[in-house]
């Protein structure tokens, strides 16, 4: 998957999508029909845990039609290095599921049309994390 200004480092094909992975960029895309229980996203954020030592944002593509439990959301495990996830969908069904989605997730959480409006807010979470993280580690009381 090509992104204007990130460079893909690589695919990761699971039974039921794929993950692309970029230096501060996840894009998860699952297959057409499958079901996203509970073990299939922990299994998710077990794998960010293991290949990210630095703050990225997820984008959930769903270009595909496939169900999610939005109650999964509230019982993901803490990952101070995701900062935002942004879902990517044209479709009237998908958007509001969505929707309910980022009413049950904790962190930052935005619904888009396009892959690279979602990209562009990432963009804009992940300096203001760093500058802050800089900040507090140099200051001194």
């Amino acid at each position: 998957m090509n992104i204007i200004g990130k460079k893909l480092r690589n695919v990761y094909n699971f039974k039921k999508g794929n993950l692309y992975l970029y230096d501060d960029l996840v894009i998860g895309e699952v297959d057409e029909g499958v079901h996203v229980s509970s073990e299939t996203l922990i299994s998710f954020f077990e794998f960010f845990h293991e290949n990210y030592s630095k703050p990225f944002g997820y984008i959930s593509f769903r270009k595909n039609s496939y169900s999610i439990d939005p109650q999964i959301y509230s019982m993901l495990p803490e990952n101070n290095l995701l900062k935002g996830i942004a879902i990517v969908s044209n479709q009237k069904f998908s958007s509001l599921n969505a929707k309910v989605e980022k009413g049950l997730y904790k962190g930052r959480c935005e619904l888009f049309t396009t892959i690279d409006a979602a990209v562009n807010w990432l963009d804009t979470i992940m300096p203001l994390q760093n500058e802050n993280a800089d900040i507090s580690d140099n200051s001194t009381i």
